[in-house]
């Protein structure tokens, strides 16, 4: 094997990082240029349009499960598909901010990139449940730093409006009283933490139907001290192995002190302005995977082998894993070679879960976001075990 000489993969890697440096600083000096523009708030609600569901074929939540280890070598075929109508319960999921559109709302129609990040966080959940993930109008990438604010409060509100709407729209002609999995990240949690709020914790009849929630990378917030009392009074952090009805959450990182958006509820901007709670009384959840699922081996990070869709995500990916590229194989997925170790760590008044490496590899934390691109792929099938714990102790409480 080749290798790359080390000016070379200097080069390489400030090359990706002023790329990077410069897609961040275009999304601001963007969103200066939508101060005064309209949002979609007076466009019609759609339909809810579907990114993955069980009557779509080849949607982007289809993928097979076949993986290639380069830590290992090895190469896993993928288990046997499940029909959809054996699978016990639905999840549902709410990408993160990924579209590249400069305004402050996404169009109501999937996106290359809006696909890509399914099949990136929610395809390997498919042997575990139906999965559902509705197209909602987030507020794009551009549009944060206005959201981040107080400017574009209204482009939330339509966001929500989409994700309430397909929820209600899933809850009327789908659940049949089925068990279901909330998963999401970043936007995507900070939606589900609102429709959590105002359904399952609200109706104790609902919360017999709710398997779990991984809330990733989204600042669920509970009182100091406690499982509940902030975000849900009703629906518990997850702390031992086999529970269900309660919540997976963390945002990861691998530096120390953090300097970090995610993880403080004294600086949680992104609370306050999508209304959720936030401040020194509360503190930011960190669920430790290792107890959660049994499994303290060192994990990977898992990601499709196919290219994810050009854009700010895709660059900054290149970022995260730089000189070298996003892991890729042969197979549908791929696990990189570098292995991590994880707890949760408060420090300076952050609370994450914090990535050391035993086995190396680039893994370079996007400024102010950590390891956030991959909170969920860093040991994606630990997460994937969890759900199917929770998943066979709700079936055999019922």
């Amino acid at each position: 094997m080749a290798v790359t000489p080390v000016t070379s993969r200097a080069q390489g890697e400030a090359a990706v990082g002023r790329r990077a440096t410069a897609a961040i600083l275009g999304l601001f000096l963007m969103a200066g240029g939508l101060v005064g523009t309209g949002t979609a708030a007076a466009q019609p609600a759609p339909a809810t349009t579907w990114l993955c569901s069980p009557e779509l074929t080849n949607d982007p939540c289809d993928l097979g499960g076949d993986t290639t280890d380069l830590g290992t070598g090895t190469v896993t075929p993928g288990p046997a598909a499940v029909p959809e109508s054996d699978k016990p319960v639905d999840c549902f999921y709410l990408y993160p901010t990924v579209t590249n559109d400069v305004a402050l709302n996404a169009p109501g129609y999937a996106t290359p990139e809006v696909a890509s990040i399914a099949s990136f966080q929610a395809a390997r959940f498919n042997t575990q449940c139906r999965v559902f993930a509705p197209v909602y109008r987030q507020t794009p990438l551009v549009g944060l730093p206005l959201a981040l604010v107080g400017a574009a409060g209204p482009s939330i509100d339509l966001a929500y409006s989409d994700v309430r709407a397909a929820w209600d729209n899933y809850m009327a002609t789908e659940n049949n009283g089925r068990g279901v999995i909330l998963i999401g990240h970043s936007q995507g949690t900070f939606m589900l933490r609102k429709l959590m709020r105002d359904t399952f914790d609200q109706d104790a009849a609902l919360r017999q139907q709710l398997v779990g929630a991984f809330l990733m990378g989204g600042n669920v917030e509970t009182a100091r001290g406690s499982t509940t009392g902030g975000d849900f009074t009703n629906i518990p952090l997850c702390t031992e192995q086999g529970q269900f009805g309660c919540v997976v959450a963390y945002s990861t990182n691998t530096l120390l002190p953090p300097l970090s958006t995610f993880g403080n509820s004294s600086l949680d901007l992104w609370s306050q302005r999508w209304d959720l709670p936030s401040g020194p009384q509360y503190q930011v959840a960190c669920t430790d995977p290792v107890a959660l699922s049994g499994d303290d081996r060192p994990v990977g990070i898992t990601v499709p082998s196919a290219p994810f869709a050009f854009g700010i995500i895709s660059i900054l990916l290149q970022y995260s894993t730089a000189p070298e590229t996003v892991p890729t194989s042969n197979s549908t997925w791929t696990t990189s070679r570098g292995r991590v170790v994880g707890s949760c760590i408060e420090a300076g008044g952050y609370n994450q879960y914090h990535l050391t490496f035993v086995e190396p590899q680039p893994l370079n934390e996007v400024p102010l976001l950590d390891s956030h691109l991959v909170d969920m792929n860093v040991g994606l099938d630990r997460l994937v075990s969890i759900a199917d714990q929770q998943t066979t102790a709700w079936q055999t409480a019922r």
